[in-house]
């Protein structure tokens, strides 16, 4: 969301927090500020191409719930302004019928409330082919025409491959999923935390105008951030891809998403100073890649780009020499705080494995999972495995009694737990039980696939609309590796701490590691400064012990991170140097991809 100024609304404060400093000053050519701007610009361009007489086509793509009519408007007047002719057309008439566009939905959407599969196929699928290319002549022809016209295709998809050649101006209007799902709220939609948002949108519509964004964002003359009605604002492809490549070749940050929740705490409020009358903050997604946005100054104005967009364009710098089809094109390692301090226990949970999680669902990955206790009251514990003497038959028919019939049971005889202190890490491959407990505040270092929690049991208690959350104990107890018990999770899901390197001010420990798992988690714990070097894999480093730390990279490219912030330091960074801002002990955490 492209802005100059802080504001807040109620349940989603727009915070200029995380905001990253590009490294060289763009200036002003090439970046449009708000309508009159880009109006003045398209002026220039239409005109340009408009000489002899000529009629000039100009596609309008986007995002999904762009508001079209705004930008069509500045199009209408440049039309005006220039005495040609305006003709539009809408290429949401070009895809196939509500019959097989309803065929697709359902084989992807399924009955669950939930879970789905991810289309793979991207956006033109939906899309007639018969009608498509009947419109490829009828525009071609049209172009041809000498009657002075402007000739406007907009809608998402209206720059697709058959018809990309033939237009002299492509817009793409951008916008994130977060603003997306503001957007589908404010038309009276009702669902609970973003990362379980409506399931249309996560399994179809955004991994399709996504792959169709990274498709077209190469042949595009102009992006458009358009999450700010009041305030877009317009970039040539040229400086676009400037910005993203100079805030990719150092650490950076994600703009993090709060959400509150049924179990949620009160810690995250007051460490990242959040309006006091929220009830609780369950979430902080610091690294969620898919979901989040990053902001970026350009000395003119604050952007908001789709990590998605981001990632897509500095895939090689941030990701280094790992091939795209690992993880699918998708960044693998998730971020994000789970905050019980004086709130509830999360459910009694587990999660799939890889090959339940793509046979099922269609995900690159695993959804593995770690726990590290950022903070914690005395005497607190969290859930992790199955007892010994457990009967998964037992433990069964009493979730399915209080799904069915609202009998509560008490869950500590079927499940584990363990005691739980600051800076300890618990790792829960998929297919093992767990969940957090009231007290604690959870920094989860996870694979970023995030969606899939089967719930077994969730205390009976309804999420903050008042409806009760979605159970899923078939799919749970499919997944459940019974093996996990009291003893094999003693010896196996908390690690002690080995010392790898020691410096006069620094000592840093691995903390995590399994075979389960595709990465690994060290702790540095240093007064000073110590260097370290990314050696072609990206870093993801949060700040879990001392105030505030300042991370020194290439020519002295500097970025500061507070207590309990994160950032992402890109494979191409290579060696860079972390410093204490103050005399006092810090911890940092940091994950990447094993070898």
């Amino acid at each position: 969301m492209a802005k100059r100024t802080n504001s807040n609304t109620d349940q989603y404060p727009e915070r200029l927090e995380a905001v990253n400093i590009t490294g060289h000053n763009f200036g002003k050519e090439g970046v449009f500020i708000g309508e009159e701007e880009i109006e003045e610009i398209l002026f220039k361009e239409i005109n340009r191409f408009s000489c002899d007489e000529k009629n000039v086509a100009l596609a309008l793509d986007g995002y999904v719930f762009s508001d079209w009519e705004s930008f069509l408007k500045i199009f209408r007047r440049c039309s005006d302004s220039l005495g040609m002719k305006f003709e539009l057309f809408n290429a949401d008439l070009l895809r196939k019928d509500k019959g097989e566009l309803s065929d697709i939905y359902n084989k992807h959407l399924g009955t669950d409330p939930v879970f789905g599969k991810v289309y793979r196929k991207g956006l033109r699928y939906f899309f007639d082919e018969e009608e498509l290319f009947k419109f490829k002549k009828k525009l071609a022809k049209r172009k041809k025409g000498k009657d002075k016209a402007l000739l406007v295709v907009y809608g998402s998809g209206s720059a697709l491959s058959p018809l990309r050649k033939l237009y002299d101006i492509i817009i793409f209007a951008d916008l994130t999923r977060e603003e997306v799902l503001r957007r589908y709220k404010s038309q009276g939609a009702r669902f609970g935390t973003q990362s379980i948002g409506p399931k249309s949108f996560y399994y179809i519509d955004f991994p399709a105008c996504d792959a169709h964004r990274n498709y077209l964002i190469r042949y595009a003359d102009y992006y458009l951030d358009a999450n700010d009605k009041n305030y877009p604002v317009m970039l040539n492809k040229k400086l676009l891809e400037g910005i993203v490549k100079d805030i990719a070749s150092r650490p950076f940050r994600l703009k993090p998403i709060y959400e509150p929740g049924p179990w949620g705490g009160q810690w995250l409020k007051k460490v990242r100073n959040l309006p006091e009358h929220w009830v609780n903050c369950a979430w902080s997604y610091e690294v969620i890649a898919p979901e989040m946005s990053l902001y970026i100054s350009t000395g003119e104005t604050v952007l908001e780009l789709p990590w998605n967009l981001f990632f897509n364009i500095a895939y090689r710098e941030i990701m280094g020499d790992v091939p795209k089809h690992r993880f699918g094109g998708e960044f693998p390692i998730r971020f994000d705080y789970l905050d019980t301090m004086n709130g509830g226990d999360l459910s009694i949970q587990v999660h799939p494995t890889t090959t339940y999680i793509r046979r099922n669902f269609n995900e690159h990955y695993h959804q593995g999972e770690m726990y590290y206790i950022v903070d914690c009251k005395p005497n607190r514990r969290v859930n992790l495995g199955l007892l010994e003497e457990t009967s998964l038959e037992e433990f069964r028919k009493a979730a399915e009694r209080a799904e069915n019939e609202g009998i509560p049971f008490d869950y500590e005889k079927f499940v584990n737990s363990v005691p739980a202190k600051k800076h300890d890490l618990f790792m829960i491959p998929p297919g093992t039980v767990h969940g957090s407990r009231e007290g604690l505040v959870v920094l989860e270092i996870s694979a970023t696939t995030y969606r899939y929690t089967f719930k077994i049991y969730d205390h009976l208690r309804p999420d903050l609309s008042g409806v009760m959350r979605p159970i899923h104990i078939d799919h749970a107890f499919k997944v459940i590796k019974s093996f996990r018990r009291t003893k094999w999770v003693s010896r196996n899901l908390k690690q002690k701490p080995l010392t790898l390197r020691v410096g006069k001010e620094f000592r840093e420990e691995l903390i995590a590691d399994r075979p389960e798992f595709f990465h690994e988690v060290h702790r540095v714990t240093f007064k000073g400064s110590f260097t370290d070097d990314t050696k072609g894999r990206f870093h993801v480093i949060t700040v879990v012990e001392g105030s505030s730390i300042e991370l020194v990279s290439g020519e002295n490219k500097k970025m500061s991170l507070g207590y309990s912030e994160t950032a992402i330091i890109p494979a191409s960074t290579g060696k860079y140097m972390v410093k204490a801002l103050d005399n006092k002990q810090c911890k940092v955490v940091k994950a990447f991809l094993k070898g």
